[in-house]
């Protein structure tokens, strides 16, 4: 299953696609937060760049089963974010979504499963400028 294969059937697409026009591509996206549980979910707050369409996309993991990540600062851009399909440490299928470094936060998280929403407007946070 390819990379669009895998958006395609995320719940919660449909609104972001329909949002920015298709799916975001999300170079120089900011991330704005992590949350991780190790029990139900974990949330990475993501606001891409798109200054006449601005939103924020959550992505939602249940059951996050590993992480790699590196690099966390006061703002962090990311060159890209990829949805895959892989196997976790035990072999188990999982969703891993993979954030490409740019400065800053930078790694992957794998979850049993994961689902996006879609918050139009500015960035709560207050701090991207777009």
């Amino acid at each position: 299953m390819n990379e669009h294969d895998v958006e395609e059937e995320l719940t919660g697409a449909d609104m972001v696609r329909q949002w920015f026009g298709s799916w975001p591509n999300f170079h120089d996206a900011e991330i704005i937060s992590l949350s991780l549980a190790r029990k139900g979910q974990s949330v990475l707050r993501v606001y891409p760049y798109y200054p006449h369409k601005p939103a924020t996309v959550d992505f939602i993991f249940e059951n996050v089963t590993d992480i790699e990540l590196q690099d966390f600062s006061v703002q962090n851009v990311i060159m890209s974010l990829r949805i895959e399909i892989a196997p976790d440490q035990n072999g188990e299928k999982v969703y891993r979504l993979v954030l490409g470094p740019c400065y800053g936060l930078a790694g992957k998280i794998d979850a049993s499963s994961l689902r996006v929403e879609l918050a139009p407007g500015k960035s709560p946070d207050g701090v991207s400028q777009w």
